[in-house]
């Protein structure tokens, strides 16, 4: 059997929040309006989160995660390209 792989693209915070590990990268970005880009990514998981998150899930993020200014992915080259 082949390796699985996961890709999302997801608007639930708590489903995103519960795909994420401490083994992975999480980077972010402010979109205004009180919305979040986020991505997740580790050997076997990318998961790409747009949309607002609760005053303890934003607190989650910025313990665990990155800010950049910009995040791009390419699903058909498997590459994210970020700005920090």
């Amino acid at each position: 059997m082949k390796d699985l792989k996961l890709t999302a693209r997801i608007s639930d915070e708590d489903l995103f929040f519960k795909l994420m590990h401490e083994l992975g990268t999480t980077l972010y970005r402010n979109i205004g309006d009180g919305s979040m880009e986020i991505v997740y990514f580790s050997g076997s998981k990318l998961v790409y989160f747009k949309g607002k998150l609760s005053d303890e899930h934003k607190e989650m993020l910025k313990a665990n995660g990155w800010e950049v200014r910009r995040i791009d992915i390419d699903p058909d080259e498997g590459i994210v390209k970020i700005e920090q």
